[in-house]
């Protein structure tokens, strides 16, 4: 069975992501499972909305497959209306697939991940603004 993508109405994906993978809880405003016949593979997280903006997390390894990140972008577009979704990262691999599906590098925010100033608490800030967002997701405007 194929990955797909389910709403998590409960609380229970978010909280099994937060638990698995070491997570400090976040206050978030809506979250998704990545799962597959096995059970949960990954957790899709949407904090910070505004009306406008909201910062996308997303938890497990091998999950983010092209099908993932195009529902991801459609959930944004069709179930936000967002016109920017903001990722931070520390991982140079994902800071490489950000560039590569086409989102802007902001810069860096320090102290993010600890509490010091050097590399290892910093994270890389990129944007997906709506006409990217809508590109990969195939939606129609």
């Amino acid at each position: 069975m194929p990955l797909r993508i389910v709403e998590d109405d409960t609380g229970a994906i978010a909280a099994w992501g937060f638990e698995t993978w070491g997570s400090f809880p976040l206050l978030y405003n809506k979250s998704f499972g990545v799962i597959d016949e096995t059970g949960i593979r990954g957790c899709i997280l949407f904090t910070g909305y505004n009306g406008s903006e909201a910062e996308v997390h997303f938890l497990g390894p091998r999950a983010l497959t092209l099908y993932t990140v195009r529902t991801l972008f459609r959930i944004a577009v069709e179930y936000f209306n967002l016109n920017r979704l903001v990722a931070r990262t520390r991982k140079e691999s994902m800071s490489r697939g950000c560039a590569k599906l086409g989102a802007e590098y902001e810069g860096v925010q320090r102290c993010v991940y600890g509490p010091t100033d050097e590399d290892k608490d910093t994270a890389q800030v990129w944007v997906f603004y709506r006409a990217t967002m809508e590109k990969l997701a195939k939606v129609k405007k």
